[in-house]
């Protein structure tokens, strides 16, 4: 006598299932999970040479090494007068989503500049990863600035306590692991 596989018409998604092979067809891009951190303080940074941004750094467990993780942030900063300032991103160790070298060009992900008024600006930015890990994975942002002034975060560059001028921001970073 032959087997033969019964297929059924619907599922009650309300039931547990116990799954034995594999399951096709389900798709992949879906998120798997999201982490995230919010900064309220202000950081000053005078360095000409990248550093962390306290507070600005998310760790993520992919669950599998085919995941990809989908980085969001979002920087609140101020400048003082002609002041440029770059912002790179990094897993772990490693800067990641940088332009190439060229030259003594800085290699960053994104820029923030001050001018005359010094006032409150954000920059943004996002990056598909694929970190090819189930580890604990932890991804900052880092900022240097070229010159001999000031770049704060979730400040105006002069951090004035006016009402009309001055400014206490947040900034984020978000990671999001994307099921393949």
């Amino acid at each position: 006598m032959a087997l033969s596989k019964i297929q059924a018409e619907s599922m009650n998604l309300a039931d547990t299932y116990a799954f034995t092979g594999t399951v096709s067809g389900a798709g992949g891009g879906k998120i798997g999970q999201v982490v995230s951190t919010t900064k309220t303080d202000k950081t000053s940074f005078t360095s000409t040479s990248f550093a962390d941004v306290s507070g600005l750094s998310v760790s993520i467990t992919p669950t599998a090494t085919s995941s990809k993780i989908y980085i969001v942030c979002s920087i609140a900063y101020g400048t003082t007068t002609n002041v440029y300032g770059g912002f790179r991103l990094v897993r772990d160790s490693t800067a990641i989503a940088i332009g190439d070298a060229e030259g003594v060009r800085n290699q960053a992900t994104a820029t923030g500049s001050g001018g005359v008024f010094a006032r409150a600006k954000n920059t943004d930015f996002s990056f598909l990863d694929s970190p090819n890990t189930t580890s604990a994975t932890t991804f900052k942002v880092q900022c240097k600035i070229n010159g001999s002034q000031t770049l704060n975060i979730n400040t105006s560059g002069e951090d004035e306590n006016g009402s009309g001028t001055g400014w206490r921001l947040v900034s984020t970073i978000t990671a999001m692991e994307i099921l393949v």
